[in-house]
């Protein structure tokens, strides 16, 4: 082969192997858009799944009843450990022939004699540490067992005294932006104020055939559907938590949502839910496997909503004045 040959051969050996490095870098591009478009619909899907599911995530659940009958701490006895081993030492102790060396079997009996007196001082320091340990554990469990009693009993001054504790009812920022209370006799009205829809992705994600992602717009009708799910999850959230911390037999929720009103032209507050939850029907609740939207018709409730228009203003069901406890 002469030299022009060996040119085309090295020309065409060059374009292959950079046909060859096209082609993997266009295989790996497809592996990295179809791995970006996996992770995409992934993120979207996980959103939406946590958007209606907010209602699943319960603070824990407090035992007012068992509180209020738990007895008190038991009062400490005085102990004898350090005296009886002091005792014990100087009863097993006998004279013997090396005791001449460490100064004579009086000078170290009359040591064991000391420690013993040492001994009871130590016990009684231990009693009297044990004493103020029982006196604050005292205090502490009358006052816990008077304010579950008080809870017990339904006052609305120990109801609100938890409420404005217990700020795990707002840990999570889909719940809303705010939460105010009013309370009565064995009751409480909770007022949430909801995110407004923009909430709700406004497209839909998925992954065609190709590996591609595709993203369309939301149909209006899944649009406030989910939307109505949204609100009725954290209508439950508020509802399951106040059940948890509080031993009350009924809870008001009422969702509220920033609205045109048609009227003044302005963007206004709104109750869009208002729902009376009873505990033995919430308790039965399998909240993972419900339609939140759906569990609202186990309750009395104010709802008016259509797929096409998305909520509409609703009355409370109870007269809700402002609370201090508001958040």
């Amino acid at each position: 082969m002469g030299w022009k040959g060996t040119m085309r051969s090295v020309v065409a050996a060059a374009r292959a192997a950079d046909r060859e490095a096209q082609r993997r870098q266009k295989q790996d591009q497809k592996t990295q858009m179809i791995a970006n478009s996996t992770s995409a619909v992934e993120d979207w899907e996980n959103y939406v799944e946590n958007l209606v599911s907010i209602h699943t995530a319960m603070v824990d659940m407090i035992d007012w009843q068992k509180i209020a009958s738990q007895p008190g701490p038991r009062e400490p006895v005085l102990g004898t450990g350090h005296c009886d081993r002091a005792e014990m030492a100087l009863t097993k102790f006998k004279p013997s022939v090396f005791d001449f060396f460490r100064g004579g079997s009086a000078k170290l009996r009359a040591r064991l004699e000391a420690k013993i007196d040492e001994a009871a001082a130590l016990d009684q320091e231990q009693y009297q540490d044990a004493l103020a340990a029982h006196a604050k554990a005292a205090a502490e469990w009358e006052d816990e067992n008077e304010f579950a009693k008080r809870l017990l009993r339904g006052e609305a001054a120990a109801i609100r005294q938890v409420v404005e504790e217990m700020q795990s009812l707002s840990e999570t920022d889909l719940v809303g932006t705010s939460i105010e209370f009013s309370f009565g006799v064995d009751f409480i009205h909770a007022m949430v104020k909801v995110h407004g829809d923009d909430i709700v992705p406004s497209t839909r994600r998925k992954q065609l055939a190709s590996g591609r992602l595709s993203e369309t717009k939301m149909p209006v009708g899944q649009f406030n559907e989910l939307y109505q799910d949204y609100v009725s999850s954290v209508a439950l959230k508020t509802a399951g938590d106040l059940f948890h911390i509080l031993p009350l037999s009924e809870v008001y929720v009422s969702c509220m949502a920033t609205m045109l009103n048609s009227q003044t032209g302005y963007q206004e507050l709104t109750p869009i839910l208002s729902i009376h939850f009873v505990r033995d029907a919430f308790m039965r609740l399998n909240l993972r496997g419900i339609d939140p939207s759906d569990a609202m018709r186990n309750f009395r409730h104010a709802m008016k909503f259509s797929k096409t228009k998305g909520f509409s203003a609703v009355e409370l069901l109870e007269p809700v004045e402002t609370s201090a406890a508001g958040r």
